[in-house]
C-alpha cells in the first residue's frame, strides 16, 4: 500500500457548476465505522488529503446544503488520479413575485448552535403612509415568527426602511434598509456589514513618486446596498506601507499619492467590529497592490 493525493471537488448543481466553499469533508473506512481524517473545502470548492491505497466513503456538511450521503469511492495508487467530484445541493433564497418588493429569508439559531424557534421579529415602517403602485401602505406593525427550524420569511418593499424589533432585544430597534433585489437574507438585512468594494478604474495601480491617482470606490453591504461614497463611517482606508504610497478619502473618491519607489497595498477594513461573521472573511474586492516607481 502506499500514500496518494486525494482531492475533492465540490460544486452545486446548477447550469454553471458554482464551486461550494466552506464544506467540511470527513472521510470515513468504507463501512463508515473508523474516522480517519476531515478537510474544509477552499474558495475553489477543492478539499485535499494524503490517504493510502483502499477504499473509503465520504461525508460532507455545511449548513444549508444537502450531499447524497454517504459517498464511496477507492484510492488508486499513480498513476491514476484520484479527483473527485461531488454535487451539492444548495438553498436557494425563495424569490418574491411582486416586483416592487424583496423576500427577505433565513435562518436563525440558539447559542448551542440549535435551530431557534419561535423567535418573534417585528418591523415597523420606517416612512410615512404611501401609495404603491395605487395601493396604500400604513405603517402598522408586522410580525413575523421563526418556525421549528428557526426559519422565517417576509416581504418587504424595496428600498424602504423599517425599525426591526427582535425578541429579548426589544430595547434596541435595528433601522434595516431592503435592498432593490427580489431576494434577501434575513440575517445580513437584520445585521449587515460592509461585504464588498470595486474600483474604477480597477487595479493593480501604477504611480510615480509625488503624483496622484484619482479612484472612485463602490461599496456594497452584505445584504446587497451600495454605500453612498467612500461611506467613512463603515470603511476604515489605508495601505499596507504608508512610506511608499498614501490614500486619502474625499467625499466620493480616494486620491492614492505616490512617496517612495516599492510596492504596497490599498486596503479597505470595517469600521465596525462590533458584528461577528463565522468565518471571518475580509471585505471582498481588497486588497489592491500599488507599485510606486
Amino acid at each position: 500500500m502506499s500514500f496518494e493525493p486525494v482531492d475533492f471537488f465540490v460544486t452545486d448543481k446548477t447550469p454553471m457548476a458554482l464551486s461550494v466553499p466552506g464544506v467540511l469533508v470527513k472521510i470515513y473506512n468504507a463501512a463508515g465505522s473508523v474516522f480517519f481524517t476531515q478537510a474544509t473545502t477552499d474558495a475553489n470548492g477543492q478539499a485535499s488529503f494524503l490517504l493510502e491505497t483502499q477504499s473509503y466513503s465520504a461525508r460532507f456538511f455545511k449548513q444549508h446544503v444537502s450531499f447524497a450521503q454517504p459517498q464511496l469511492f477507492d484510492v488508486l495508487a499513480a498513476p491514476d488520479e484520484n479527483k473527485f467530484d461531488t454535487k451539492a445541493e444548495v438553498l436557494v433564497m425563495p424569490v418574491a413575485t411582486d416586483p416592487r418588493l424583496c423576500r427577505a429569508s433565513g435562518f436563525f439559531r440558539n447559542l448551542n448552535g440549535a435551530p431557534k424557534q419561535w423567535l418573534d421579529i417585528h418591523f415597523n415602517a420606517h416612512f410615512a403612509p404611501i401609495l404603491l403602485e395605487g395601493d396604500a401602505i400604513f405603517t402598522e406593525r408586522v410580525e413575523i415568527r421563526t418556525d421549528a427550524d428557526g426559519y422565517a420569511c417576509i416581504d418587504l418593499i424595496r428600498c424602504a426602511q423599517y425599525d426591526a424589533i427582535i425578541e429579548n432585544l426589544e430595547d434596541t430597534a435595528r433601522i434595516v434598509s431592503v435592498p432593490d433585489a427580489s431576494s434577501v437574507n434575513l440575517p445580513d438585512l437584520l445585521l449587515p456589514v460592509v461585504g464588498s468594494v470595486t474600483f474604477d478604474p480597477p487595479g493593480p495601480y501604477a504611480l510615480a513618486i509625488g503624483t496622484d491617482l484619482v479612484v472612485t470606490p463602490t461599496v456594497m453591504t452584505s445584504d446587497g446596498r451600495p454605500l453612498e461614497g467612500v461611506a467613512p463611517y463603515d470603511v476604515q482606508w489605508s495601505t499596507s506601507d504608508p512610506l511608499v504610497a498614501m490614500v486619502l478619502p474625499t467625499a466620493t473618491t480616494l486620491v492614492l499619492r505616490g512617496l517612495a519607489a516599492g510596492t504596497t497595498e490599498l486596503k479597505a477594513t470595517r469600521a465596525n467590529q462590533t458584528i461577528i461573521r463565522i468565518p471571518n472573511t475580509p471585505i471582498q474586492g481588497q486588497p489592491v497592490t500599488i507599485t510606486v516607481t
